[in-house]
Parts: C-alpha cells; structure tokens; sequence
C-alpha cells in the first residue's frame, strides 16, 4: 500500500474525522469536496469517483459516505427518485440548505429558527436540533417555471406536505 503525503492525511481527517482516509477513501473524498455546490446521491458519487480510480467499488462509497456524514464533512438533504441526496458543506456553523428540482444546485441559508420557540404549545419542550431544507429553482431555471414539477420528495407547499389546516 502507498505511503500517503502529509497533505493529504490532513485532508482526510478533515473528510473522516478519526476515520481510515485510504487512498480510495481520499478520491472519494476529493470528489465529494469537488461537488461543491450541487447535490448529489451515492451513485453519482461513485461514478464521480470511479472516473478517477475504476477500483472504487460501490460498497466502499456507502461506507465512505457514512464516516463522511458521521464527520459533518457531507449532510443529507432529502431524496430524488428514492436515492438519498448529500451535499459537500463546507461551513462549521449551523444553517439550512436551499435545493434547486431541476438542477440540483446548493445553497447554504441562514437559519431563521430561534433557538428556542415560542408560543403554540412550546411549554417545557426543549429543542434539541432541527434540520431545515427549502426546496425550489435556482435563479438559473427559475427562468423556466415548467421545470418545478412537485414530488413527494419536494412539495409545493406545507399544506401538500402536511396537509391542510383544516384536516383532523
């Protein structure tokens, strides 16, 4: 096995925390890191990533993917045709996520959640963390509102997600 460069191993505690940072794992990594910006479900990841190493099998990016979300180095972000999908996120602090339906493109929001709601029947319940993504087009296909085409996985509004108020 191939000594790996300082660098390097820098690079793979920052993707795996404690975690092994193979060479395998260091391609997967790197083009995890290099997804900046878009969505992405495991398979994609892999076939990313055999490009570079055709040895890379797929088990090795679900488990790759797992440290990696364990670390903080990926988040998930919700689903597309039942494939989970992740993001790279490169800040430390806390925020949420906008995904765009047709393009898959990422953008980091501040979080507008108060730590510690109130009102509405919020007595005595302590938040402990939440997890926030909007869905929608980026400025790029919002040009083409034909492109929204609501899912499961991506409802057009609360009352779709939730149902309506009105419902008991």
């Amino acid at each position: 096995m191939a000594a790996v460069e300082p660098r390097a191993r820098d690079f793979g505690r920052i993707a795996y925390g404690a975690g092994r940072a193979s060479a395998q794992r260091l391609t997967i990594a790197r083009t995890a890191d290099a997804a900046r910006g878009r969505a992405f479900s495991v398979e994609e990841l892999a076939t990313s990533a055999r490009a570079q190493d055709p040895g890379i099998g797929l088990a090795t990016v679900y488990r790759a993917v797992a440290a990696m979300e364990a670390a903080g180095f990926i988040e998930q972000l919700g689903t597309r045709d039942g494939a989970v999908l992740y993001a790279r996120c490169p800040s430390t602090s806390h925020h949420h996520h906008m995904l765009c339906t047709a393009c898959n493109a990422v953008a980091d929001v501040a979080c507008p959640v108060p730590e510690q709601p109130s009102g509405g029947g919020a007595d005595g319940f302590r938040v402990t963390g939440h997890r926030l993504v909007l869905y929608g087009l980026c400025g790029a296909c919002g040009a083409d509102a034909d492109a929204l085409v609501p899912t499961r996985e991506s409802p057009r509004s609360e009352s779709d997600c939730c149902g309506s108020a009105g419902d008991a």
